[in-house]
């Protein structure tokens, strides 16, 4: 199913029936919570089950909006019911790499075969192997193979085939490399990587969250979102159905006859899938741009698209400006006119979503749709890196900005 290009939040409000949105008719402008009300009771190719945002500044929560339904038909979405935050996972792994390196524990500009010995060594990261900095911005020379993850019992030695590499260190994004950066993490502190990111980043910025709902509170997780698909004939659960968020032990592949139990860590980093697999609410995502703020390390553009635009796999444009496992956007070329954000998109099953950064405005802001029509929607016209739906997020996070005491 196609979603035209040219819908923007004008357009979108204009293509619901006027019983839908009272209020839109008497104000020039829509409000934050009437752009986030809008991708609810839009025409069907527009629509999604549940949307919202959150602004926060100084860790305190100035403006946010929700709509729809975490579980069609049972329960209400709002700002605090945890999703799959999918790539925005990439910014705990990030941050985790960057507090064992601060400790000493880890060095982000060290080749991997110190930790990998079976890491090949003829690959065009040179016979070091690819630093952690350069996994965690895309520039180790790695691309995707077909599969890059594995259950346990599995070695993530595996993965390593020549389908993972590339000739040529350009910019490429690659989910392994956070795979192969989440084993060296187990390696260099003898745990499960679940638990390091947790112990060393989300419990000391007080957050209930957690990759593949390891260490989530039982509550938070039975609140939580489930992510849709919509196939033309209603929502259909794609990952974090009610049976799911019910259960209480962590959710990773394991073979037949396997148990977590008996897991050696740094043997499989992809296991609790670091390149996406984090669950936590809007407030906590944007809790964790925040953390950006104090975290020059990654922050600082390792890659930049080159003027001839050949120095990367770009995505027309998606990409022009990459950190330490941060996505940047200078100012001149923002999704936000005129404001550089730091932080990182997400999109897997359904979902879109982003948590940012902005360190002009001192403030962080994160969004999420939690499921879409079948089929990529089409890009915005205003922004590359911004589709039709997170176009109207990025208003409704704009909108709310303007009118709280934060922007006066």
């Amino acid at each position: 199913m196609t979603i035209r290009a040219s819908l923007t939040r004008r357009g979108l409000l204009a293509s619901l029936p006027a019983s839908a949105f009272l209020l839109a008719s008497c104000r020039p402008e829509p409000t934050a919570e009437q752009l986030v009300q809008m991708l609810i009771a839009a025409p069907d190719a527009y629509r999604a089950p549940a949307a919202g945002i959150v602004v926060m500044q100084n860790n305190l929560v100035i403006a946010q909006a929700a709509a729809g339904e975490a579980d069609v038909g049972v329960r209400p979405f709002t700002t605090r019911s945890a999703l799959r935050a999918a790539s925005i996972s990439k910014l705990v792994v990030a941050l985790t790499a960057e507090k064992l390196h601060r400790d000493g524990v880890l060095d982000l500009d060290q080749g991997v075969r110190s930790w990998l010995p079976y890491f090949p060594s003829d690959t065009a990261a040179g016979p070091d192997g690819p630093s952690l900095r350069a996994l965690l911005s895309h520039t180790s020379g790695m691309k995707d193979p077909e599969a890059y993850w594995l259950a346990h019992p599995g070695n993530i030695e595996t993965l390593l085939t020549r389908d993972a590499f590339r000739e040529s260190k350009d910019f490429e994004y690659c989910n392994l490399g956070y795979g192969i950066v989440a084993t060296v993490i187990e390696l260099a502190t003898q745990r499960r990587f679940d638990r390091v990111a947790r112990d060393i980043v989300l419990k000391p910025m007080g957050l209930d969250a957690g990759f593949n709902w390891s260490g989530v509170s039982p509550e938070k997780r039975r609140d939580g979102a489930t992510l849709y698909r919509n196939f033309g004939n209603g929502w259909a659960s794609q990952i974090d159905d009610r049976d799911m968020l019910r259960d209480t032990a962590p959710s990773v592949l394991l073979d037949e006859g396997a148990e977590l139990s008996t897991y050696q860590p740094g043997t499989n980093g992809t296991l609790f899938s670091p390149q996406g697999g984090l669950r936590a609410n809007l407030i906590d995502l944007a809790t964790i741009a925040a953390r950006l703020k104090y975290a020059p390390e990654l922050t600082r553009p390792v890659w930049s698209l080159n003027q001839a635009q050949t120095n990367g796999v770009h995505d027309e444009r998606y990409f022009t400006h990459f950190g330490t496992g941060v996505q940047i956007h200078p100012a001149e070329e923002s999704p936000w006119p005129g404001i550089e954000l730091w932080g990182h998109p997400g999109e897997a099953y359904g979902l879109y979503s982003g948590a940012w950064f902005a360190p002009e405005l001192n403030i962080s802001f994160a969004y999420a749709v939690t499921g879409t029509p079948d089929g990529t929607p089409d890009r915005s016209a205003r922004h590359p890196a911004l589709n039709v739906f997170t176009e109207v997020l990025m208003d409704a996070v704009m909108t709310a900005y303007a009118a709280s005491p934060a922007s006066k």
